[in-house]
């Protein structure tokens, strides 16, 4: 009788057991299934806000040149950007991220943006200045937190998979960049659709009643085109319509991030004082990185990153675009540059891994050589739009391969100091934009072509001898080894 009751209890006992288990394992699968959702919620939420808000701040940017040009107000705010953005880099993403946090530091970051796409309704320099210096600020620990927080994420989520961190946090950083570079395509066409010319008088001719200006393209002067009246005058009704509408665009992308977000590093009690001096060791190491010889070697082909990309955004937009057509095209028109710039970056980021990285450098750089030669040569004209849509769709090409591969090739250069690295990349990349914001008023386009050539051939030049060096001491380090 004992031995049939100590069966019972010990079937029993099994019995719990087994329950046990079954309960753990739900658990854990509902843990998975949950950090999943969670996961892909929280990326889905800062891919969709990023997509809103450069959809708006990126489409008015490429405007600035064609619509606000009273006392070059759009292009000298785009400059005060990319100064202050220098400062921002060094000083203060590290302190912002840790005494608010990963999610308000984004927050936070994003009303800069507002404000300046806000500014632009009543474009005037008190507004538009400060607005912008405010966006360069912002800019730094914007760009910061979002990479911290999609390789937090992806690094968490990895751990549960079992898998390599590498492979999900590419993988995020993929899906983000696909949302984000398409967002090109939707603020153009917004400002496409939105935009109109202004009215033209019954009595008489748009030509008559303007007088039109014919040095569009290489010879396009900016002093010189604000001296006559032309045809392709925007009606400022609306240009306030989209802002309104851009306007109301970020103030969804903030209220996504404020509403959907989950917290990530959260607001830490460390001191100003070791945060500052954080800030400072990095200026530091920063200066001092700036005699490492293949850094010296790249700073030419870093700045002619910023050049290329202010110079389509500036210059290519009114000389080419708004000169010859009007302001209304220039959203239609860098459609296709968004277009073959987001392709591009998937293309070469797979046609790197199977040619190597200086044959991708090299088609880049004949890319852009063959579109300056072009841009000399050709006379814009409106029954040649498709030129222009070429233009800009290989430019996008080439900047696919700048944007992407430069990063890269920093990251893998200087993997032992990237930190200092990247501040260099930043310092020398807002260098070019702000350098051709600057200019971009008092000189003629053709002036640009052959700054944008100097650069393109001293870039190239550094980056070949920095190649060369790399593989010098590759073969020395090859040589020494077997004596070791």
């Amino acid at each position: 009788m004992a031995s049939v009751i100590s069966d019972i209890e010990l079937k029993s006992q099994i019995d719990r057991t087994v329950a046990d288990v079954d309960l753990d394992a739900v658990n854990a699968a509902s843990a998975k299934k949950q950090l999943r959702f969670r996961t892909y919620k929280n990326l889905f939420v800062l891919c969709t806000a990023f997509l809103l808000q450069f959809t708006a701040f990126g489409a008015i940017g490429n405007l600035q040149s064609s619509l606000n040009t009273e006392a070059n107000v759009g292009v000298n705010s785009l400059s005060i950007i990319y100064a202050c953005l220098i400062f921002s880099s060094i000083f203060l993403p590290h302190p912002l991220i840790t005494i608010l946090g990963i999610k308000w530091t984004l927050v936070l970051s994003q009303i800069p943006y507002l404000l300046y796409v806000a500014a632009n309704y009543y474009p005037k320099a008190y507004l538009m200045y400060p607005a912008a210096a405010l966006v360069g600020l912002g800019a730094a620990p914007l760009w910061t937190s979002k990479c911290s927080y999609l390789t937090d994420t992806g690094t968490l989520y990895a751990e549960s998979k079992r898998v390599h961190k590498d492979v999900i946090v590419n993988r995020f950083f993929g899906i983000f960049f696909m949302f984000f570079q398409s967002g090109q395509v939707w603020g153009n066409l917004i400002s496409y659709l939105v935009l109109k010319p202004t009215e033209v008088a019954a009595n008489g001719t748009r030509a008559e009643l303007s007088g039109k200006y014919n040095k569009c393209g290489a010879d396009f002067s900016e002093q010189e085109y604000k001296g006559v009246a032309v045809t392709n005058q925007i009606d400022r009704r609306t240009i306030d319509v989209l802002c309104i509408v851009y306007v109301c665009i970020c103030v969804f992308s903030i209220l996504t991030v404020i509403i959907f977000l989950d917290q990530r590093r959260k607001a830490s009690k460390e001191k100003i004082s070791v945060m500052l001096r954080r800030s400072v060791t990095l200026l530091v190491s920063t200066v001092k990185h700036m005699r490492n010889v293949n850094q010296l070697l790249l700073i030419p082909l870093t700045i002619w990153s910023g050049l290329e990309q202010s110079y389509l955004g500036a210059q290519f937009t009114k000389g080419f675009v708004s000169c010859t057509l009007n302001a209304k095209y220039v959203g239609l028109i860098l459609i296709a540059y968004g277009i073959c710039d987001s392709i591009g970056s998937l293309s070469f980021g797979q046609l790197v891994k199977y040619v190597g990285r200086w044959p991708c450098f090299l088609i880049a750089a004949l890319i852009n050589y063959s579109l300056i030669i072009t841009m000399f040569i050709w006379k814009p004209s409106e029954d040649q739009i498709y030129v222009l849509f070429i233009l800009a769709g290989l430019w996008g090409l080439g900047d696919a391969v700048w944007q992407t591969q430069i990063n890269a090739f920093y990251g893998v250069i200087f993997v032992d100091n990237d930190e200092a690295a990247f501040s260099n990349y930043r310092l020398w990349e807002s260098s070019g934009f702000v350098l051709f914001y600057i200019i971009t008023p008092y000189i003629r386009i053709r002036i640009a072509l052959i700054l944008l050539v100097i650069f393109l051939t001293l870039g190239m030049s550094g980056y070949g001898a920095t190649e060369y060096r790399l593989r010098k001491n590759k073969i020395k380090s090859n040589q020494v080894a077997p004596l070791s």
